[in-house]
């Protein structure tokens, strides 16, 4: 029903010098097109590091699950992500190759080669994570032991730790080899890893987004893991100040302030020219990586990597709970953590629903998450019917495609009904810019205006001043809404006419793409951005307003 009414509308706008349109008697020659937006429940937009990603690689729902045929397939995302652990990139002992050998020789990247290769041919890009720990879950362990590093590195003395695992039922105990996160060897070949990592992918367009690397389980900054299971607690909330340089309240902290200092600046070396996220689960890590120095060295802020969507808050306990020590005692990394969620991406995955949760407060929780911490990105895996044998809830899947239609941005832009003037040659008019989504774009994306003639030549250009990147409403860290809060913009757009032939116009607006890499190995080029209204042109491009000029029409007074 909306685009029937649009259609109608705008070929009403087009047309309204002939007999039976709106306009037609008043002689109007400047005229703002009616687009009405497009609802999130009517349509997804596809545009990219916005909404469902592959996350893992793994297809987006509902099509990657045959047991939800009843549902139309996602639209396409234009992102995936891909974790490997660091023994996949460096089987071969370092200490056997000559002093001056190439990181070809030093590393295998055939797995990130052939992913992002892959990718491509479906124009999509990556998000990418090295581990030298995890937890579980992988289907078989040779040995029965659990170890993402290389061997090799475990016949340097001091690097790692095996620990045993918990007895089992169904089989022997895992020994699972962690590195000791603070061993000067540990670091200097993980920091080696980093370095060449980044002199292959930091100038490949391909890669759009590195996740802070090197510590904890999974790199996700915590080791809640050897607290529990393995028996092996971090220093509690009295001892982490001497013994790790910052208060860790959990006991699932075991990385010193100097050695955080070494990841930190590892991470921000190799990949200067790439979008940086980082999991919140570390305080020190949080402030070392938002801190204004490291900032000015990138070429974005560093933004959030988030688990356990529809569980936990994107805002870390820490950062959060009334009883946090960090809270409590008003550190200012808070302030600049909920800030930045505002400005840099947010980038989620969602969590496994837990016993006895209800799956409707789950999928609502999520949703409210989005809104509320700007998030940008939701994942295809770990949510509740994403494996399901069994069709998936109608109202559940309403609430699940509700919280990823909600995640990102969602721009239109229309013309301002009344504001068109045309006077002594100068054609204005007042042009609003619209967020309907719940984080604002992050990359470089370009707004302008064109004005073409009947036949589609563009006969002026104009660049917008409107900055996308503050176009979001914050609703603060208490909102609790289940749909976005629109914000929006007014633009004074001018267009000089008065050497153009008589003939009919049409102003134009898109969103062109511009995240490019200084010297780009590969370059990934995107077409203008799909927005929240009808119209688009094959050129991606959205008419904002019709100008008919008459013989007559340069020097006439103004319309009203």
């Amino acid at each position: 029903m909306i685009r029937k009414l649009t259609g109608l509308v705008l070929g009403c706008s087009l047309l309204f010098a002939s007999a039976g349109c709106g306009g037609a008697g008043s002689g109007e020659i400047f005229r703002a097109v009616i687009s009405p937006p497009i609802p999130a429940g009517a349509q997804e937009l596809s545009n990219p590091a916005r909404g469902q990603y592959e996350d893992l690689m793994v297809t987006l729902f509902p099509q990657g699950n045959p047991a939800q045929k009843r549902y139309q397939d996602w639209p396409k995302s234009y992102d995936a992500s891909l974790r490997i652990a660091w023994r996949d990139l460096q089987p071969v002992d370092p200490r056997t190759l000559p002093h001056d050998a190439t990181d070809d020789q030093k590393y295998d990247f055939r797995i990130i080669d052939d992913t992002l290769a892959q990718l491509a041919t479906r124009h999509m890009r990556m998000t990418l994570r090295v581990y030298a720990y995890n937890s579980c879950c992988n289907a078989h362990y040779p040995n029965d032991t659990n170890a993402a590093s290389p061997d090799w590195l475990r016949t340097l003395p001091g690097t790692t730790t095996s620990h045993p695992g918990p007895s089992g039922t169904s089989g022997p105990a895992i020994t699972h080899v962690v590195p000791n996160w603070n061993d000067s060897g540990y670091l200097d070949h993980f920091t080696e890893l980093l370095a060449a990592l980044g002199r292959r992918y930091d100038h490949d367009e391909r890669l759009s987004v590195f996740e802070f690397s090197g510590y904890g389980d999974f790199s996700e900054n915590h080791n809640a893991y050897l607290r529990d299971a393995l028996g092996v607690p971090g220093p509690g909330p009295y001892e982490s100040p001497d013994a790790l340089g910052y208060v860790s309240q959990f006991k699932d902290q075991n990385i010193t302030k100097a050695s955080i200092e070494r990841l930190v600046k590892a991470n921000v070396d190799a990949f200067p020219h790439t979008q940086l996220v980082v999991t919140p689960n570390n305080p020190e890590i949080v402030r070392e990586l938002l801190d204004d120095g490291v900032t000015r060295r990138l070429s974005a802020p560093v933004g959030i990597r988030s688990d356990c969507l529809g569980v936990y808050a994107p805002l870390p306990v820490w950062a959060e709970s009334s009883k946090s020590y960090y809270v409590t005692s008003k550190d200012p990394v808070i302030d600049k953590l909920e800030r930045r969620m505002l400005t840099a991406p947010v980038i989620t995955e969602w969590c496994e629903l837990p016993e006895g949760t209800d799956a409707a407060d789950y999928y609502r929780k999520g949703l409210r998450d989005i809104v509320r911490y700007h998030v940008s990105m939701t994942s295809s895996v770990n949510f509740a019917d994403r494996n399901s044998d069994q069709p998936m809830k109608p109202e559940l899947y309403l609430l699940w495609a509700d919280a990823n239609v909600a995640a990102g941005y969602r721009y239109s832009v229309a013309g301002q009904a009344k504001s068109e003037s045309l006077r002594d040659g100068t054609a204005k008019i007042t042009v609003n810019w619209t967020n309907y989504g719940s984080a604002a774009t992050t990359e470089r994306w370009a707004p302008s205006y064109r004005l073409i003639d009947f036949s589609g030549t563009v006969v002026r250009t104009i660049d917008s001043a409107v900055d996308l990147h503050e176009l979001v409403h914050d609703g603060g860290p208490g909102a609790a809404a289940e749909q976005p809060v629109p914000a929006s913009v007014k633009e004074p757009v001018q267009l000089d006419v008065a050497d153009l032939p008589p003939g009919h116009y049409t102003l134009q607006g898109a969103v062109t793409w511009q995240q490019h890499k200084p010297d780009a190995s590969h370059v990934v080029d995107y077409p203008p951005m799909h927005l929240a209204r009808d119209g688009r042109d094959a050129q991606g491009w959205y008419p904002i307003a019709t100008l008919d000029i008459p013989r007559s029409a340069l020097t006439a007074a103004p319309q009203r």
